[in-house]
């Protein structure tokens, strides 16, 4: 064989094989952003969690906050079940 035909299917192969590099490569593009959008859903919901947990948080140190103050600097206490009076409008 001439040197030329060597290089022909040589330049063959190597368009073959770069067209299974270029497959193979956008395939696994493709999963990338389907795990990448996958993910960005998760972090959204994992946010939205967040924000509620620091709402919670929030709220029961306000409350707890709230009622070691009335114990500690008013002297407050929760009264006996005999001495709570319902009021009636």
């Amino acid at each position: 064989m001439s040197w030329r035909v060597i290089t022909i299917w040589v330049l063959a192969l190597a368009v073959v094989l770069t067209a299974f590099g270029v497959v193979i490569s956008r395939q696994k593009a493709r999963e990338a952003y389907k795990e990448l959008v996958r993910l960005e859903i998760v972090r959204d919901e994992l946010e939205v969690e967040w924000g509620r947990l620091q709402l919670e948080l929030g709220a029961q140190s306000t409350l707890a906050r709230v009622e070691t103050k009335a114990r500690k600097e008013l002297g407050m206490t929760m009264p006996a079940m005999g001495d709570a009076v319902m009021v009636l409008p």
